[in-house]
């Protein structure tokens, strides 16, 4: 018997996006999605159905779907949106915020996001959704196989695949690594694949931490993964890597920095650009000196390295 959920989707700017999908998540979502215009146009071009193509040519806007198998009210669905549009008080650039909601067949849900997630390559990195596994990777390729069911994280989003491409940059063989805010997990199982001795992976989302080991499983990927944040993880590590916003970035700065054995690494990402100079001023001020930088649309991502001394 079919399941029906009810999508709630937030229209909002892409620096809040993250914010949005941690909020939606906190009401009880039990997966967030996000959409941009690109895959807006790409459903209107194959006619998969209602994807709000009002909503497309935003430009700097991005549709964040949430899915709740316990439907929202009228009034709970106000008080969601007036929650979104509170965000700009942290400083958040929100946009022009719609919010429309609608109930759909878990089953025509399933067959839409098959439709258009495919294996992405990023560099030696390729994640495969389970329903369309890669044929004939070359032999260096290194295969992530993710079912996105209802949790995000499949490496599309620009921060995210940085990350990746950072993992592939930076020294990861051998390494202890830890992955702050895993979401899918996604990180965390790349940092294994890539040879990391120990991967520790947090979030504070318990939804987001049984799909972080439902993913390892799958990949058979050693990662120890719990509920919390930085402040949870006992001992040190050679590469942080945390993917979230520029306000939570800064304030893990100064603890990131003591976790981090003497040359550590914090890989940090989800930085919209008009924050960036702030969260490297205050790595800066931290004592990290600036190792890489890398950039996709208003996406920002920095490598910090640690003195290689004690402090």
């Amino acid at each position: 018997m079919s399941k029906y959920w009810q999508e709630v989707a937030i229209l909002v700017h892409q620096e809040a996006s993250e914010a949005v999908s941690e909020l939606l998540t906190r009401y009880g979502a039990q997966g967030v999605a996000f959409e941009g215009d690109a895959l807006i146009e790409e459903a209107q071009a194959n006619n998969w159905g209602d994807f709000y193509p009002e909503f497309a040519g935003s430009g700097d806007h991005i549709l964040v779907k949430a899915y709740f198998y316990d439907q929202k009210s009228e009034a709970e669905l106000t008080e969601i949106e007036q929650a979104v549009k509170g965000l700009s008080q942290f400083g958040l650039e929100i946009g022009n915020v719609k919010l429309t909601a609608k109930v759909i067949c878990e089953d025509d849900w399933a067959n839409a996001w098959k439709q258009y997630y495919h294996p992405l390559r990023i560099g030696r990195i390729i994640v495969e959704p389970s329903w369309d596994p890669i044929t004939n990777p070359e032999p260096d390729d290194i295969v992530i196989t993710l079912d996105p069911g209802m949790a995000f994280g499949t490496g599309t989003h620009p921060s995210t695949a940085m990350c990746i491409e950072a993992l592939q940059e930076v020294p990861v063989q051998d390494r202890a690594v830890w992955d702050i805010g895993t979401g899918s997990g996604l990180l965390a199982i790349t940092a294994t694949k890539l040879g990391a001795r120990t991967v520790e992976a947090v979030d504070i989302d318990p939804v987001a931490v049984e799909v972080c080991r439902e993913n390892a499983e799958i990949n058979n990927a050693a990662i120890h993964c719990q509920q919390g944040s930085l402040d949870i993880l006992q001992g040190s590590a050679d590469v942080i890597v945390a993917n979230i916003i520029a306000d939570v970035i800064i304030d893990l700065l100064p603890a990131a920095y003591q976790k981090l054995n003497p040359g550590g690494i914090m890989i940090a990402s989800g930085i919209i650009d008009r924050r960036a100079d702030e969260v490297r001023a205050e790595a800066a001020e931290c004592g990290f000196e600036l190792l890489l930088k890398r950039q996709q649309g208003e996406w920002v991502l920095f490598g910090f390295k640690r003195s290689e001394e004690n402090d």
